[in-house]
């Protein structure tokens, strides 16, 4: 009876403050790809952490990707439930940083010339990236929220996870900035490149 009392409450602490500034039609939207999304999960095998409600969960998830937020996922396997969340929380970091890594070496860089640099080349540049990879992973750990976790038991006895969870970019945006700081500082690039590449964090 306990436990039931505090899932009702779950629900009412998460349910009015996710839907609040979102349509009913919306709401409904969410309601249903909740639905959809839980039964498809938990016909897999996974089960949520926790005691909120997986379709809740969901429901607070799906309203925050509404309102803004970016989705991550993290994937992790181990015997402890407790290392398999610390696995999905470091593997998403992880995907996060590698994403963003990707978008700023598609980016063009001009020296002071005008002339294109072939960043992929430059021994300056190798050691900016891997810096910037790294800073990114660790500041962005901060901004980003868990919404839930589901776990399946494997036939070895060892547990999956996926963990979802959200990022509000506009936060993000400040961390990746202090990221491009501090690996233009490692690499000792020309505050020239610094700021080009600081630019295309901002757009």
């Amino acid at each position: 009876m306990k436990k039931i009392i505090m899932i009702l409450m779950a629900i009412c602490l998460i349910a009015p403050m996710a839907t609040a500034e979102l349509s009913k039609k919306q709401v409904k939207a969410i309601s249903k790809m909740a639905k959809d999304r839980s039964k498809k999960l938990e016909k897999d095998g996974y089960s949520v952490m926790g005691s909120v409600p997986l379709k809740a969960a969901l429901e607070n998830h799906y309203t925050a990707l509404e309102n803004g937020a970016t989705e991550q996922v993290g994937n992790g396997r181990s015997k402890s439930k407790n290392t398999g969340r610390q696995m999905c929380l470091t593997y998403a970091m992880s995907e996060y940083a590698s994403k963003e890594l990707s978008q700023l070496k598609g980016r063009s860089v001009i020296d002071s010339y005008g002339n294109e640099v072939d960043t992929e080349k430059d021994e300056e540049f190798a050691r900016f990236y891997a810096a910037y990879e790294r800073l990114t992973q660790k500041e962005i750990k901060g901004e980003m929220q868990e919404s839930f976790t589901v776990y399946r038991q494997l036939p070895d006895g060892t547990y999956e996870f996926e963990m979802y969870l959200t990022v509000d970019e506009a936060k993000a945006k400040d961390k990746r900035e202090k990221a491009i700081r501090g690996a233009a500082a490692e690499s000792k690039l020309a505050q020239d490149y610094a700021r080009q590449i600081s630019e295309f964090v901002n757009k």
